[in-house]
């Protein structure tokens, strides 16, 4: 990772929190660096070296989370500082694809869970800048449609190719980030209507780059969806938040610690074994 980096940042799976008392960094021998630990976005726990890390120096991050159904897990991940980088001062580009028509899935709280509805929708095709990218494990995400919060995704939620990282299970119950729909067929009437409006509209993308002292300019792509159209096959389905009955054991349910280009894992430790 860079070593201007602004923020080391620590995510906690769905339903748990990051106590700030134990985030902390070391050296390789165990020696604390000074730092200090402010809370991010989307209840993550950033913690900022109180000076540049050192290229080609190996560092040992650590943090409790905090588990209401499991006890609290203490975790660590180690990483080698790089060179330091110019920040982005750009996101890349953003277009939207052709409207269809179709059935597709809806992802509802942790008391509906998904289902599936009929209408018309697009998907938003990202593509981040070259400068963006080496940055993008500590970036977080916003979409809003016609300046209406549409959905977010946490830090690392968005792959170099620009789409969605499903498998980190990084965001929590909302819609798609760069999926946008109109509910054409309530098939499930029970379920509230979470679509957009018929119509023509605007998406905005906005992504953060943790703790750093610039605002990267939003990008913006206009669109539109209508019921007009013959239903078509319908869309493959893509992989849903995790039950909230699993509680804090869900799949992919472990503090992360964003590293460079790939989310490096904080593999989950009972505390009583860390004396090991």
């Amino acid at each position: 990772m860079p070593t201007n980096l602004p923020g080391l940042v620590v995510v906690p799976p769905l339903l748990e929190s990051v106590d700030p008392a134990t985030v902390r960094l070391l050296l390789k021998d165990g020696t604390p660096v000074s730092a200090t630990v402010t809370a991010g976005a989307h209840s993550t726990q950033v913690l900022v070296p109180e000076a540049p890390l050192v290229e080609g120096t190996e560092y040992r991050l650590e943090a409790t989370g905090v588990c209401t159904f499991q006890g609290n897990q203490t975790a660590e991940t180690t990483f080698t500082a790089g060179a330091a980088l110019p920040l982005p001062t750009t996101l890349g580009s953003l277009t939207a694809e052709a409207p269809r028509r179709g059935t597709f899935v809806v992802y509802g709280d942790s008391n509906c869970g998904n289902t599936q509805q009929e209408g018309d929708s697009t998907s938003l095709s990202f593509t981040p800048s070259p400068e963006l990218v080496p940055f993008l494990p500590w970036v977080s995400w916003t979409v809003q449609v016609d300046g209406a919060p549409w959905s977010y995704a946490k830090h690392g939620g968005v792959t170099t190719k620009g789409t969605e990282n499903f498998d980190t299970r990084l965001y929590e119950y909302n819609r798609r980030l760069f999926f946008l729909y109109t509910v054409c067929e309530q098939l499930q009437p029970q379920v509230p209507n979470t679509g957009l409006a018929p119509g023509r509209h605007r998406a905005t993308l906005q992504g953060t780059l943790e703790h750093a002292n610039l605002t990267l300019p939003p990008l913006h792509v206009d669109f539109e969806l209508t019921c007009a159209q013959q239903p078509v096959d319908p869309e493959p389905e893509e992989p849903g938040p995790p039950s909230s009955s699993e509680g804090c054991s869900q799949t992919g349910g472990s503090l992360t610690a964003l590293g460079l280009l790939t989310t490096l894992r904080l593999w989950r430790r009972r505390a009583s074994h860390l004396s090991h």
